[in-house]
Order: C-alpha cells, then sequence, then structure tokens
C-alpha cells in the first residue's frame, strides 16, 4: 500500500512539473526591451547597448502601427517603416520570449539601407501580440501568410523577403511549406530549429539532464489541451520537403541553445535554390555580429539574385 502511495506521488509531482514547465515554456512572455535599464540586467550592458542602438533607430523612423486580426481571433501588432523606391520588403518575425528589437536591432538599419521596406511583427503571445500561448512556431507559421497579405492590399504587391530568428526562423520555414502570396522570393531563416519537440528534448537533455519520457511527454500533454497544438504536428524538415521558395539559412556553429545540426538538417531536407552559413565562434543568434562581413555578402547575394530571377520572369 506504501508503494502505491508513493508512486502516486510521483505521478502527480510529475504532472505538476509538466503543467508548470508548460506555463513557464509556453506562455506568454512581455519583455520589457525597450527599457534600457531593464536590458542592462537581463543581457549585459554591451549587448543592451547594442539593442538601445535599434531601439533609438526605430524609434527615430517614426513606425506606423499596424494591426490584423488572426484566423483564430487574435489582435496581432507590427510597425512599418518604409524606404524610398524600396527593391521590396523584409517581413520581421523574432524568436521565443524575445521581440524585434531584442533580435534584429543590428541588422535593421542595413536591410533599410540596402532599400527594403521593413514590418517589424510581433508574434502572438509576446508582446505586442494577443494570444495566451506560444507555440513555437506551429501556430505562429499560420500568422505569416496573412501579414503578407495585409502588406499587398495596403502597400501594393512588391517582391517579399520572409526573415526570422530562433523561433521565428522556425516561423518562416514552415510557413514556406504551405501555400504563401506570389509575391515571397524567399526565406532568410537564422538559427531556427527543426520541431518545438526536437527543441524541448534537446533542452532538456543538454541543461537539465533528463530524457524525454516522461516529462515531455506530459509537456506536450498539455500543449495539446491547453495550448492547442502538438509539439510533433510540423517540422521546418517537412516543410522544406514541400518548399520551393529559395531559402537562405545562417546558424553559429557555438550555439549552445538551438544546435547548428538543426540548419543543417532544413537544409539537406530542402529541395530549392538554397544557402547556407555557418559562423564558428558563433553562439544563439549572433552570427550576423561574429562575422558581419560575410553574412552581409552572402545575404546581399541572396536577395539579389532572387531579385533579378524576378525581373527576368516578368520579362
Amino acid at each position: 500500500m506504501i508503494v502505491l502511495w508513493i508512486l502516486l506521488g510521483i505521478v502527480l509531482l510529475l504532472i505538476l512539473i509538466s503543467l508548470v514547465t508548460f506555463f513557464a515554456v509556453c506562455g506568454r512572455k512581455e519583455i520589457p526591451w525597450e527599457d534600457h535599464e531593464s536590458m542592462v540586467k537581463a543581457v549585459g550592458e554591451s549587448y543592451a547597448n547594442l539593442i538601445q542602438g535599434g531601439v533609438d533607430w526605430l524609434r527615430a523612423q517614426n513606425p506606423r502601427e499596424l494591426t490584423l486580426t488572426s484566423y483564430d481571433g487574435l489582435r496581432l501588432h507590427a510597425r512599418w517603416i518604409p524606404v524610398e523606391k524600396a527593391r521590396g520588403t523584409i517581413v520581421f518575425f523574432h524568436g521565443w520570449h524575445s521581440s524585434i528589437v531584442g533580435d534584429f536591432s543590428p541588422s535593421m538599419p542595413q536591410y533599410h539601407d540596402m532599400g527594403f521596406n521593413l514590418l517589424l511583427t510581433d508574434q502572438r503571445a509576446q508582446n505586442g501580440s494577443e494570444g495566451r500561448f506560444i507555440t513555437f512556431g506551429i501556430r505562429e507559421s499560420r500568422d505569416v501568410a496573412p501579414w503578407v497579405e495585409l502588406h499587398n492590399r495596403t502597400f501594393g504587391a512588391c517582391p517579399v523577403f520572409l526573415a526570422g530568428l530562433s523561433m521565428g526562423a522556425t516561423t518562416v520555414l514552415m510557413a514556406a511549406g504551405e501555400k504563401l502570396p506570389d509575391n515571397v522570393r524567399g526565406i532568410i531563416a537564422d538559427c531556427g530549429f527543426t520541431s518545438p519537440w526536437e527543441i524541448m528534448a534537446d533542452v532538456a537533455r543538454t541543461r537539465a539532464h533528463l530524457p524525454a519520457f516522461p516529462l515531455l511527454y506530459l509537456v506536450n500533454f498539455w500543449c495539446r489541451i491547453l495550448g492547442g497544438f502538438d509539439a510533433r504536428e510540423n517540422s521546418t524538415v517537412r516543410a522544406m520537403e514541400k518548399n520551393r521558395l529559395p531559402v537562405f539559412l545562417a546558424h553559429g556553429e557555438a550555439d549552445n541553445f538551438v544546435p547548428c545540426r538543426m540548419s543543417r538538417e532544413a537544409y539537406d531536407a530542402a529541395r530549392c535554390p538554397k544557402t547556407l552559413l555557418t559562423v564558428p565562434g558563433a553562439g544563439h543568434g549572433r552570427s550576423y555580429l561574429v562575422q558581419k562581413e560575410r553574412y552581409i555578402n552572402m545575404l546581399s547575394e541572396f536577395l539579389r539574385s532572387n531579385l533579378e530571377r524576378e525581373e527576368a520572369h516578368r520579362l
């Protein structure tokens, strides 16, 4: 009898831990990325100063606020920064527990200087967008096409590229496996993970030294019951097997959060024009900072070649 009570206690404890874990990783998150003092505490002074530079640049552009209603009734938010005589538009998707300025402060001005309008989205359940739960790219990927459609209705159907970092990269890669508006010309994905299940399992194994069973299975139970998604229902690998849009994949080889092999797996699965940039010594989301010139050169070539392909197609 005592053994049964002990087993019951263990089961109840695991259920409780899995529920707490679900809310910790999938619950709504608002981080004051635009408050400098909070950022210094969160990420250290040097990177906080870099972010502050992006915040200041963004404010100086006086961006236009945009909203749309998602397929499941959420009010999603974005900011729009145009450029004169634009070559096209980049639509940005930030990562897990992050924001546009947190992820793209170093590169936003560069894209703008290259002649692209910027559409800076807040992913569902984060910052300025509604939602109770983050779904690691599963539902977020279904928000991508509506943003492009809103862009086309509001500003015209110029060439569009989708850009994401970390979970944002997973978002755009998964979206590429489904129908997107015809003016989407390519995908830029930096340090994305292959699927919610695989990144959760990898973090559990490398950081908590725990096997996937039973805790991850219980967490996925809450994902299905409360979050409305299954951590195994989609992956970037499956999406790349269907996608025909050109993709630019980047990943730091010293990334200790999302393994570099996950971008390699997506690259290997892709049946489309593809580019892979891996950067020795670069941690998570730091490839642009570690080898900025190489990154910009390869990215510029990717954008140029696919814009030229569009011009040739029209002729």
